[in-house]
C-alpha cells in the first residue's frame, strides 16, 4: 500500500473526512493539556527545563500538522517515534513518581494521536499494531509490568482499534456509494440514449419490418432481418441480457390488438369485449396465419368479396375463424394448389397452428364462400 502525501483523498468519506478534522483539534488541545499538567507538578520534576523543551518540539510539530493537514501515513510514523521518545523522556524529564509508577507521562494524552492516525490510515489492524507499539513504551518507561501502564494501555488499544475498525466501515461504504452512484449515471445515459434510439432507430427498424411483411417475398426477409436487429437493440439501450428480453417480450399479448393492426379494410374483426390474452409468440403466428387467409381472400375470391376474422376465447382454446363471401373453392382445389408449391393453405395457414398445437381445416363449396377454422391452445405445445 502507497500512502497519499496529500491533504485528502478522494477515497475519504465524510465520516472519514470528519475524523481527520477532529484529529486536528485533539492533537492542539492534547498539547495543551500535557503543558497544563506539567505546570501542575512542576515543583516536583527532576528536569523542568527538558521537559518543556520536549514540549516545545511536540508545539512545532503540532503546528506543522495543523497548516499541512498531512494524511501519510509516513508522516504519522515519524509521529509515532517522536511520541515514543517524548514517552521515554518522562523517565529523566518526570517527578520520581511519574517516571516509576507511570500514572501520567510527560507528552500525556498527546501520545494517543498517532495511534488514532494511523487507525484511521490502515484501518482496524493498522490501529491495534499502533496502540500496542506504544503500550510497550509505556511498559519500557517504567521499566516493569505495573498495574497502572497497563491499564492505560488497554484505554488506548481500544481506542485504535475501534476507531480503525469504524475507518474501515467508513471506507466500505463509501466505495458501495461511489458504485452506486457511477451504476445510477449509467442508468441516466442509458435512458437518455433510449430515448433518442427510440425515436429514431428503433422506430425506422419496426417499420421497416412491417412494410416487409406487408410487402412479402424478399422484403418479408429484410423485415425479419430488421425486427432481429431491433430486438438486439432494445437489449442493449435498455442493459438487459436478450434472452431476458425475449422472454419479457414473450409474455401474454391481447391477440384482438393484434388482429386488429392486421385486419384490411376489405375485412371486419368480431371479438368479445374482454381481452383474449395469448403468448406474444404464439399470437404472432396466429396473426401471420390470418394474413396469409385474407391474402388468399383477395387473390381468389376478388376485390369485391368482403371477410370476417372472429375470434373466441374458449378458456383452454382460442378459435380464430376467417370468413368470406366468395365464391368458394373445392377439397381437390386446395390439395392441387399444395401439391404444386402454392404454400398458402398448406405451410401459411396449416403448418403454422399445427406447429403450436392446434388445427386449422378449410370450410368450402363453390359458391358458398371460404372458411378457415384455426383451433390454437393457450398453453404450450406438446413435444
Amino acid at each position: 500500500m502507497t500512502p497519499q502525501s496529500t491533504p485528502a483523498t478522494d477515497d475519504d468519506s465524510l465520516v472519514l473526512s470528519a475524523l481527520w478534522g477532529a484529529l486536528r483539534v485533539f492533537r492542539v488541545l492534547a498539547l495543551v493539556y500535557a503543558l497544563w499538567s506539567i505546570w501542575v507538578r512542576h515543583a516536583e520534576m527532576a528536569r523542568l527545563d527538558l521537559a518543556l523543551m520536549v514540549i516545545g518540539v511536540l508545539s512545532v510539530w503540532t503546528a506543522y500538522m495543523y497548516v499541512s493537514r498531512r494524511r501519510d501515513l509516513r508522516i504519522h510514523v515519524m509521529e509515532m517515534v517522536l511520541a515514543s521518545a517524548a514517552v521515554m523522556s518522562t523517565r529523566w524529564f518526570d517527578t520520581p513518581l511519574s517516571a516509576t509508577t507511570g500514572d501520567t507521562t510527560i507528552p500525556g494524552v498527546w501520545q494517543n494521536v498517532p495511534v488514532v492516525a494511523i487507525a484511521l490510515i490502515l484501518g482496524w489492524r493498522g490501529g491495534l499494531i499502533a496502540s500496542l507499539v506504544i503500550t510497550a513504551v509505556m511498559i519500557a518507561q517504567v521499566g516493569q509490568f505495573d498495574s497502572e501502564p497497563l491499564s492505560n494501555a488497554g484505554l488506548i488499544v481500544m481506542l485504535g482499534t475501534c476507531l480503525g475498525f469504524g475507518a474501515d466501515v467508513a471506507r466500505t461504504e463509501q466505495a458501495e456509494l461511489r458504485r452506486a452512484l457511477a451504476r445510477q449515471a449509467e442508468v441516466a445515459e442509458r435512458d437518455r440514449l433510449a430515448r433518442v434510439v427510440h425515436d429514431g432507430v428503433l422506430q425506422a427498424l419496426a417499420f421497416i419490418h412491417r412494410r416487409g411483411r406487408d410487402i412479402g417475398g424478399e422484403s418479408a426477409r429484410l423485415g425479419m432481418i430488421a425486427a432481429e436487429q431491433e430486438l438486439r437493440l432494445r437489449a442493449l439501450v435498455i442493459g438487459m441480457p436478450l434472452p431476458e428480453l425475449e422472454v419479457a417480450i414473450a409474455g401474454p399479448v391481447d391477440l384482438r390488438r393484434a388482429l386488429d393492426a392486421a385486419v384490411t379494410e376489405s375485412a371486419t374483426l368480431v371479438a368479445s369485449a374482454e381481452p383474449v390474452e395469448l403468448d406474444s409468440a404464439k399470437a404472432q403466428e396466429v396473426v401471420a396465419a390470418v394474413e396469409a387467409a385474407l391474402d388468399n381472400v383477395r387473390k381468389h375470391a376478388g376485390p369485391q368479396a368482403q371477410a370476417w376474422v372472429v375470434v373466441d376465447d374458449l378458456g383452454a382454446d382460442v378459435v380464430v375463424t376467417v370468413r368470406d363471401d366468395g365464391p368458394g373453392v373445392s377439397q381437390d382445389r386446395i390439395a392441387e394448389a399444395a401439391q404444386s408449391g402454392r404454400l398458402g393453405v398448406s405451410s401459411s395457414i396449416k403448418g403454422r397452428i399445427e406447429d403450436l398445437g392446434g388445427r386449422a381445416r378449410y370450410l368450402t363449396s363453390p359458391g358458398g364462400g371460404t372458411m378457415v377454422e384455426m383451433w390454437i391452445p393457450k398453453g404450450r405445445a406438446a413435444t
